[in-house]
């Protein structure tokens, strides 16, 4: 459950930085989709623990975007790298439903 939180928080950070500073416009575009695709993928864990993969998925495609759209090594690049490292880490270690139900266990409602 903490990850996708953390998720959630870190996609619509991202969704919200393609209009925070100036990006070249495939740099924008990348934030703008991949915030929202990761939101919606990381919502839908909650539901199909498959879902996470489609969020690994938004976070490999963001980290390449960050590389192929780079202009220089600009401040733009490392966000999305990092935030696509850390979209990445989380998608794999969210456990889904089946964690939930192991929290609810162990400390009762959550």
């Amino acid at each position: 459950m903490t990850a996708r939180i953390f998720n959630v928080l870190i996609g619509t950070w991202l969704f919200l930085s393609a209009f925070a500073w100036p990006h070249n416009s495939a740099q924008g575009f990348t934030a703008l989709i991949c915030g929202a695709l990761t939101v919606l993928f990381t919502l839908a864990t909650t539901y199909a623990a498959g879902a996470r993969y489609l969020t690994a998925l938004t976070a490999v495609v963001l980290f390449m975007a960050a590389i192929a759209f780079r202009t220089r090594w600009d401040a733009t690049f490392w966000h999305n790298g990092v935030i696509a490292v850390a979209i990445f880490v989380a998608a794999v270690l969210d456990k889904g439903p089946a964690g939930v139900r192991h929290e609810r266990e162990l400390y009762g409602r959550v």
